[in-house]
């Protein structure tokens, strides 16, 4: 099977999220394939949409299933498969492969429902297996255990989705904003500056944000982001 490794940003439209004047651009991107832990069943909804279009890409042996492919994982989480003048796309929502609270679609442009229906059985076999729980990256973790951890590495206080610091707020969000749109800098990587909120990009080809708010915001992030680099990247 042959991955496309390169990052490829297409600059779309104008969208307002910080201060007038100095908004972000969203991304049109699509990544290269990176390696990522199994996530099965229900668990598979809980992750970020990049690391799913990551999942999707490596659950099986593509080549085997629908011919010699080049994959690459776009933003919003879909695995594309591109193989002569066949494009096969496969995400997560839609009618397919049934996960519980998620499902798996695959669609075939020219349509082909025998590739369909051999690649949604494909996929049955592995991603219908009990999950193997938290052993991925920070950012690629499901839900819950993502939290878990980051408020750990941070030493704060878990409440829902998010992590207490004091005055602050910590999370980490999936992000469509391409970072050549991110002027300033925290930790040594790119930040997004937006009233209380700072936005940091840990990692350049994951679209995934840490996102501090509050009051001594940028202090806490300049904490934070070192100890959060390897950790989620």
């Amino acid at each position: 099977m042959r991955w496309n490794l390169l990052v490829v940003l297409v600059v779309g439209a104008v969208v307002g999220c910080s201060a007038p004047g100095d908004e972000p651009v969203t991304s049109l991107a699509e990544f290269g394939v990176r390696p990522v832990a199994l996530v099965t069943g229900e668990a598979l909804g809980e992750v970020f949409p990049e690391t799913a279009g990551q999942v999707l890409c490596q659950a099986v042996r593509w080549g085997d299933v629908v011919g010699p492919v080049d994959a690459a994982v776009t933003a919003a989480g879909a695995c594309v498969l591109r193989g002569g003048d066949r494009v096969v796309t496969v995400r997560l929502g839609g009618p397919g492969l049934d996960l519980g609270t998620t499902s798996v679609n695959v669609t075939v442009e020219p349509e082909d429902a025998a590739v369909r229906d051999r690649a949604l059985e494909a996929l049955r076999s592995v991603l219908t297996r009990p999950s193997k729980g938290d052993g991925g990256k920070l950012v690629d973790l499901p839900k819950g255990a993502r939290t878990e951890r980051l408020c750990g590495l941070l030493a704060a206080s878990k409440r829902d989705d998010k992590c207490i610091a004091g005055r602050n707020e910590v999370a980490l969000e999936a992000s469509l904003y391409s970072v050549s749109s991110y002027t300033d800098h925290v930790g040594g990587r790119p930040a997004l500056v937006t009233g209380s909120a700072i936005f940091v990009r840990l990692h350049p080809d994951i679209p995934v944000d840490l996102r501090v708010s509050g009051d001594g915001a940028r202090e806490l992030a300049e904490q934070a982001v070192p100890k959060l680099k390897e950790a989620a990247s």
